[in-house]
């Protein structure tokens, strides 16, 4: 049998669970039981869809996720598991608010006491520049907090692709990462309790001293 045969024999069998079959679906679906690889790890699942064209792993999808509703392997979208949901999604925003917050207050005040002084620049300008640095540093960090957190958790999500797509999730999602990037922010203000009201007299007098030598 060619590959073209295959193929047809793939697309008949996946479309065949969600109706009767015929005699030539259940032919096919024999002939694949004979061809198909052995699918005992990732790999082997790997070359195995490596090895389908685009419609027919759609067709594989369509399939595996009507199957996994039927053995009642997708749980019903209820308000619990959607904050569980919003839980995940969110646990990486709070580690976003928390570092750019700690980044551009450490950034912002050294650049204050350092540039603000020498140059004469504001407090807005100084925390302009370290927020500038913080989003660069973002940009680096984003990735590590995913995957970090990830393998911590276990997973990233409790929800099908089916389920993700729902407005309804998308409301609960967007509503956990905005919820957990406020608490990332407040947490990340730590570095005030460390910054006393008697630094910034300090940095008055050093931008004032600045500005007479400038003069």
């Amino acid at each position: 049998m060619n590959a073209h045969a295959v193929r047809q024999c793939y697309r008949v069998s996946f479309s065949s669970i969600l109706r009767q079959e015929t005699p030539q679906q259940q032919q096919c679906r024999r002939t694949i039981s004979v061809l198909r690889p052995e699918i005992t790890n990732k790999n082997t699942a790997n070359s195995f869809v490596n090895g389908l064209s685009l419609e027919e792993r759609e067709h594989l999808s369509d399939a595996l996720a009507h199957v996994h509703v039927q053995n009642g392997g997708e749980q019903k979208l209820t308000s619990k598991l959607l904050a569980v949901e919003a839980f995940y999604c969110g646990i990486p925003f709070l580690g976003f608010g928390f570092l750019d917050n700690t980044i551009m207050l450490c950034a912002g005040e050294y650049i204050d006491i350092t540039l603000g002084s020498a140059l004469g620049i504001s407090t807005l300008a100084a925390a302009a520049m370290g927020n500038l640095i913080s989003d660069v540093a973002g940009i680096g960090t984003a990735g590590t907090i995913e995957q970090t957190t990830k393998r911590l958790m276990g997973r990233s999500s409790v929800l099908s692709p089916a389920q993700r797509g729902l407005a309804r999730s998308h409301r609960w999602v967007f509503s956990g990462r905005c919820i957990a990037i406020c608490i990332g922010c407040i947490l990340g203000m730590w570095p005030l309790f460390l910054l006393g009201g008697d630094d910034d007299e300090k940095k008055q007098e050093s931008k004032k001293e600045g500005k007479t030598e400038r003069t």
